[in-house]
């Protein structure tokens, strides 16, 4: 009994190191690619909202040139 131990511990260590440590470095490779997607899709996002605030505020310097534009028509 004492020699099958023997023998199962380098097979479980070389089993841990030709499995164990692979999985775990490439779930953390897998989780930064994640993590980087996540921050490029964020500012996307960011950059989404920023034009969408541009267009807002030349929307609004329309309005207000035309609103000003109406009221010369309406003093003369």
């Amino acid at each position: 009994m004492e020699d099958l131990a023997w023998t199962l511990i380098p097979i479980i260590a070389i089993l841990s190191l030709f499995i164990g440590a692979p999985t775990i470095v490439f779930s953390f490779i897998g989780r930064i690619k994640k993590n980087n997607n996540e921050v490029k899709k964020l500012q996307y996002q960011k950059e989404m909202l920023e034009l969408e605030l541009k267009k807002e505020e030349l929307q609004l310097r329309r309005l207000e040139a035309e609103s000003k534009q109406y009221d010369r028509l309406i003093n003369e």
